[in-house]
């Protein structure tokens, strides 16, 4: 993993340090009576050895160059890391919450630059307001590069994005929230709202935000929901490599979505629209646009997964760009043994973006292709399971930028293992969430009881 950082903060290492005797204050007083209020504490430790190859051309930042007398620029890094993490979890017949962070320490041992750090912190919070509304909210605050913020991530979640170059260190934070209502027996409504910020780590000042919003309508059956839904998003964005001055710019949004069930294993989510995009750049607002997603899911036997198309325009706060992006995943989970907690959890993707009519002069450094594999593989050491050996690939490749950008390609391989302890022998029930399906089997409700799995089940979570 390439999260070596040239020059350490010693800001970024106190907020560990400090966020860290917090939780310690926080167990001490939690630990004995934990287990009568019903919070569960878990604590995790991961010691992973890894092996980073990462190959930038010089022959796109000079289109004088041939291509034949200017070889690849190659840098491997062997590394050894730390992540000690923690998490809080409760529930209530109407309540759920969960809390949890994450400090990764990691140092070079052949090939890099000194020492690394990261940190991120969670919030999940679901609320069942009346019998017919569900509340969910989130909150996040992440520091460190962004190569550690997508290993964060599930192999099987992973998806292709393009990325600023070098592996930056930034301070991002995201709040969200939406509320789901059900209008009688066939009707339901929705509404989201969520905002972001990222920030270089070393200037503040240097900042991208956007705000989003939706409202839907949906008219339910058996197997079938059809529905009308509005979106509004607001971006304030400094272009980079760029001299540009920052600009705001606004997408408004209109889709029809239809969500199928075709068996107990498929389903199916469509949704087709138009939208426009307006900048304050000096442009005229651009043409209507055709946006729209595919969506298929599958649940078969001890593999769960999916398939994702979108055509839509979409604002990346690495870059500080708004482009018109094609993108193409497909992820799995896969419980090879259940006894053994043996997981394979695998997602590759491609994305295509492409500038914006009069704004392409801003999104140079967000245009072109992005190609991302990930593989993850977990099995158990012990029969409690309280100990896990962990194996992780990924490849991020991006070429075809405008204004030069030299293309480039990562490989990441690491092997580790985790230990983790808890209060209990159970771990709450996840979060509630409505669920993507019709008939909402994939949903997850409320409970005041423990959950039947093990502390170390795949499907629970984790930091």
């Amino acid at each position: 993993m390439r999260a070596i950082e040239q020059h350490p903060r010693r800001w970024g290492i106190g907020i560990g340090i400090g966020i860290g005797i917090g939780i310690g204050i926080a167990i001490a007083a939690l630990a004995g009576p934990a287990a009568a209020q019903g919070v569960v504490i878990q604590a995790d430790g991961t010691v992973n050895l890894g092996y980073t190859q990462t190959t930038r051309s010089t022959v796109a930042l000079d289109p004088t160059a041939d291509a034949a007398d200017v070889p690849d620029n190659s840098i491997s890094n062997f590394f050894t890391e730390v992540r000690p993490g923690i998490s809080f979890q409760t529930a209530s017949p109407r309540l759920s919450w969960r809390a949890a962070y994450l400090f990764s320490g990691a140092f070079s041992l052949v090939g890099g630059q000194g020492l690394a750090y990261s940190n991120q912190a969670n919030l999940a919070l679901a609320a069942q307001l009346t019998q017919a509304t569900l509340l969910n909210a989130n909150a996040s605050v992440a520091q460190g590069g962004t190569t550690f913020l997508q290993s964060q991530q599930p192999a099987e979640m992973v998806q292709p994005e393009i990325r600023a170059p070098g592996n930056p260190g930034v301070l991002t934070a995201t709040l969200g929230e939406s509320l789901a209502w059900q209008l009688g027996r066939q009707f339901s409504l929705q509404h989201s709202l969520s905002g972001s910020v990222s920030a270089q780590q070393d200037d503040l000042s240097k900042r991208n935000s956007t705000v989003s919003g939706t409202l839907g309508l949906e008219r339910l059956f058996a197997r079938d929901v059809f529905g009308l839904e509005v979106r509004v998003n607001v971006s304030r964005l400094s272009p980079l490599q760029t001299d540009q001055s920052p600009y705001t710019s606004l997408t408004n949004a209109v889709l029809g979505r239809w969500n199928h069930d075709f068996t107990w294993e498929w389903n199916a989510r469509v949704t087709a629209g138009v939208e426009q995009v307006f900048t304050d750049t000096g442009s005229k607002p651009l043409a209507l646009l055709p946006t729209g997603s595919v969506t298929v899911l599958y649940t078969i036997g001890n593999v769960v997964g999916g398939l994702d198309f979108s055509h839509s325009t979409t604002t990346n706060l690495q870059v500080g760009t708004v482009s018109l992006a094609d993108r193409a995943t497909a992820h799995a989970g896969i419980t090879l043994n259940v006894e053994k907690a043996r997981t394979l959890g695998v997602s590759a993707g491609f994305l295509h973006n492409q500038p914006l009519g009069e704004a392409s002069a801003l999104v140079a450094a967000g245009t072109g292709n992005a190609v991302q594999a990930d593989a993850g593989f977990s099995t158990a050491l012990n029969q409690k399971k309280t100990l896990l050996a962990n194996v992780r690939y990924s490849l991020a490749y991006q070429y075809g930028q405008d204004n030069g950008l030299a293309p480039s390609l990562a490989h990441i391989l690491s092997i580790g293992i985790t230990g983790s302890y808890t209060n209990t022998s159970k771990v709450v029930r996840p979060v509630p969430t409505r669920g993507q399906r019709v008939d909402g089997s994939d949903a997850k409700g409320f409970s005041t009881e423990p959950a039947t799995q093990d502390v170390t089940d795949p499907s629970a979570p984790t930091p």
